[in-house]
């Protein structure tokens, strides 16, 4: 093992050692401390699409929202009608047991992650052959598109909203909520780290590089630029839409 790589261990487990003990020793702040996992794991991925391919994207809160609709719309309607939960305001009048709760959560996190990345490639395929400023504006476009249509779907709550699944009532140590969410959060930190750096060390670097510097002269060195564009937004997408479960249920917030 190379010096670097021994400076880079020892960093690694000091990191993963305070991780692991922080929401310990700042026993307060657990949900600010999962708020900062979920911000870092998104400026790592977006970096993949703005930074490493220089692609300026404000449409990844697209991705963020439909994988929060989905997700929350799975965990409710395994279990109870769709269409009376958003009418009556969820929680008011259906209660999920535990197992209901994480199973809802787990099939919804899994669809969430899929969805949302097939529909980042289909939109990918539309829109990334613009660049620079245009590309950067259709982008915005897109999340605000997302909204207004979101706000006119009746089955998951149209203007009024969408109230999700309260954490089960059976555990009421709030300390115990806290630190599972913290643990969720930081645990996807790391996989996203693992895989961001793993990224980063492949031949895919290069090629977001090399698009980003000069995507013409790519093109004429036969990279299929288009391809490694699609498949950077999808990489990008997919981390952007695992945070929305823990953002939306470890703050509880009604979207």
């Amino acid at each position: 093992m190379s010096k670097i790589k021994q400076k880079d261990l020892i960093l690694y487990s000091a990191l993963i050692i305070f991780g692991l003990f922080a929401p310990f020793i700042f026993s307060a702040y657990k949900v600010q401390l999962t708020y900062l996992c979920i911000l870092i794991v998104l400026a790592m991925t977006w970096n993949l699409q703005g930074g490493e391919m220089g692609y300026n994207t404000f449409g990844n809160i697209l991705f963020y929202g439909l994988g929060m609709y989905l997700c929350a719309s799975v965990q409710v309607g395994m279990f109870f009608p769709l269409a009376e939960w958003t009418e009556s305001g969820g929680e008011k009048t259906f209660v999920h047991t535990t197992a209901q709760y994480f199973q809802g959560m787990g099939v919804g996190l899994l669809v969430a992650a899929i969805v949302p990345t097939l529909v980042a490639g289909a939109i990918g395929y539309a829109i990334l052959g613009l660049r620079g400023h245009y590309f950067a504006i259709c982008t915005l476009g897109l999340g605000i598109a997302g909204g207004e249509i979101a706000g006119g779907i009746e089955i998951i709550g149209a203007g009024q909203g969408f109230t999700t699944p309260p954490f089960p009532a059976e555990i009421v140590d709030n300390e115990a909520r806290g630190e599972f969410f913290y643990f969720l959060s930081f645990v996807l930190l790391i996989a996203a780290f693992v895989f961001v750096k793993y990224i980063y060390g492949s031949r895919f670097k290069l090629i977001l590089n090399a698009i980003r510097d000069n995507e013409d002269k790519a093109e004429a060195m036969g990279i299929q630029t288009m391809k490694y564009k699609i498949t950077g937004w999808m990489c990008s997408a997919i981390c952007w839409v695992t945070c929305n479960l823990l953002y939306r249920d470890s703050f509880h917030i009604s979207f």
